[in-house]
């Protein structure tokens, strides 16, 4: 048995909870994900697992060893990239996830362009405006706008998005051009679904931050789809400058009240927290910064 092997897949399965996710990380099947754990519990003589026909858990020896488990699988990775550091060559699977719009707009492009400088790497791009578990989907680095949960990630910071208010002309024609807070009240706006619940817009004008009254109209999870609906005429709202930049330019977009803003949202790179950071994940986030110096 190789155990180093069967380690790495036992830990998998404790944080997905499941032998098939595991297996798909690992380019195997079920039952061979289930015999190395096997293989593992009769090297140490102790079950690991409690399987059941609905659910799998670990249990407490399971668990005990998890913990240990990992931070050694993670020493010996450290190990390999010292002895072999002289080199340049990154290699392995780079899992990245990110919001959708910012994803498709930018992040692609960079994430092209670092796999053709290192074609020793594998780049999993996975788009998402979820809020994704690093761990359970073996995520090696993401990005995250705004203020960051308390999550334990290490986090570093990669510039600052500016958020207008804007909408379309034919919009703006039919329900007036508002230019002081107040009179959004009679507005309608088009917002993220997962920002706060309630029809309020949190501004920040000449005399501090404020907080408005208005009416939503369209609510929507993707910026792609926000877009369209504020060209479209379903209401004014935010927007993060350059994402918009092409609608400004031709006229489908304009920008209304300019002395008011939404707060400017901090885009960050997050990973999961260990004492070592692979140099696949310290080499994209160099790359990573670089590249955005010219957008954000």
């Amino acid at each position: 048995m190789d155990l180093l092997a069967a380690m790495g897949v036992f830990v998998r399965v404790a944080e997905l909870g499941s032998l098939s996710a595991a297996g798909r990380d690992f380019q195997l099947s079920q039952p061979a994900v289930s015999q190395k754990v096997r293989a593992l519990e009769q090297h140490l003589g102790v079950r690991l697992v409690n399987r059941t026909t609905r659910q799998l858990s670990l249990t407490d020896a399971g668990r005990i060893y998890y913990a240990q488990a990992k931070p050694v699988l993670a020493a010996v990775d450290e190990a390999a990239e010292m002895v072999s550091g002289a080199s340049p060559e990154l290699t392995g699977r780079l899992r990245i996830q990110a919001p959708t719009g910012f994803g498709q707009m930018y992040l692609a492009d960079i994430a092209i362009a670092f796999q053709l400088m290192h074609p020793g790497l594998t780049i999993e791009l996975m788009l998402d405006d979820r809020y994704v578990d690093l761990t359970q989907q073996a995520v090696d680095l993401a990005i995250r706008f705004g203020t960051l949960r308390s999550s334990g990630l290490i986090a570093r910071r990669l510039g600052t998005l500016r958020r207008i208010l804007v909408a379309a002309p034919a919009y703006l024609a039919q329900h007036g051009t508002p230019n002081t807070p107040e009179e959004l009240s009679t507005h309608r706006q088009v917002r993220f679904s997962w920002a706060a619940r309630d029809d309020t817009m949190p501004l920040i004008g000449p005399a501090g931050s404020t907080m408005v009254a208005v009416q939503t109209s369209f609510l929507a999870d993707n910026t792609f789809v926000l877009t369209k609906a504020l060209v479209a005429g379903l209401g004014l709202g935010g927007a993060q400058l350059p994402q918009i930049q092409a609608e400004l330019a031709v006229g489908k977009l304009v920008q209304i009240m300019p002395a008011y803003q939404y707060s400017p949202l901090d885009v960050h790179a997050v990973f999961p927290t260990s004492r070592f950071v692979p140099a696949k994940v310290r080499a994209f986030i160099d790359h990573l910064r670089s590249a955005l110096t010219e957008i954000i």
